[in-house]
């Protein structure tokens, strides 16, 4: 069974992905002024994570260079390996891309295609949000051969954190739990799997659980990313002005 990783290069149907060629070589060319750093690792490969920095940027060539950072024993397996995926952040918005034609080299260095996907998440204030008190979401998840459900403690555009009902051991971190439902306001029920990426027992409370959406169409990605959006701004609203 796959589960794939919340820092999976984006498909061309992500809700994030920057469609335009010209605003993704504009981000390119800011990681590199900035010198900022970009976390590489394999595909499916998440422990062969290294650190490097934009070297050159050249649009003609259709070309990008990263410099490695992190010693030489943790490099040594992109050498030959073709392709590895990426993830940075910019004014804290996170940006993910694919580089493809990737070859390392002994001086430290990865040369690679300009990335043809590249998707850029909102901000992290905005990335998870407490549900508001007047437009709470629903979570309901299957539990012995019913549904039950789940109070929501906050909730993001790739997944939420929710109390586990039950006295009952919880599904164990890296476990799918399939035939959930979620009921945000004044849409659709959507219907979803989440991908159990946490776990935290707490004195006098339910297990917390958090969970990433697995398998979610674009018509769903997009009424979440709505929802959140549209919950930070009322929590914005709310908060007391000084001055």
């Amino acid at each position: 069974m796959e589960i794939r990783s919340r820092s999976a290069a984006p498909s061309p149907s992500d809700p994030f992905a920057v469609a335009d060629a010209g605003e993704r070589i504009r981000l390119l060319r800011r990681l590199l002024a900035e010198d900022a750093m970009v976390v590489l690792h394999l595909p499916g490969d998440e422990d062969t994570a290294v650190v490097a920095r934009l070297l050159s940027l050249d649009v003609a060539a259709g070309r990008i260079e990263l410099e490695f950072v992190t010693d030489e024993g943790r490099r040594a397996a992109f050498r030959e390996a073709g392709r590895a995926l990426a993830r940075a952040t910019l004014d804290g918005v996170g940006l993910r891309f694919e580089l493809d034609a990737a070859r390392a080299d002994v001086e430290g260095r990865l040369v690679a295609s300009l990335p043809r996907r590249l998707a850029r998440l909102q901000r992290r204030e905005a990335y998870r949000v407490a549900p508001p008190v007047t437009a709470k979401p629903r979570l309901f998840v299957p539990l012995d051969g019913d549904e039950r459900e789940a109070r929501i403690l906050d909730v993001s555009a790739s997944g939420l954190a929710f109390e586990w009902p039950s006295s009952d051991a919880p599904p164990a971190i890296g476990a799918r739990l399939a035939g959930c439902r979620l009921e945000l306001p004044a849409t659709l029920p959507i219907r979803c799997a989440l991908a159990i990426r946490s776990a935290e027992q707490r004195p006098d409370a339910p297990i917390r659980l958090g969970g990433e959406y697995d398998g979610l169409d674009p018509a769903a990605a997009r009424a979440v990313q709505v929802y959140v959006n549209v919950a930070q701004t009322r929590t914005r609203r709310a908060r007391p002005r000084l001055g």
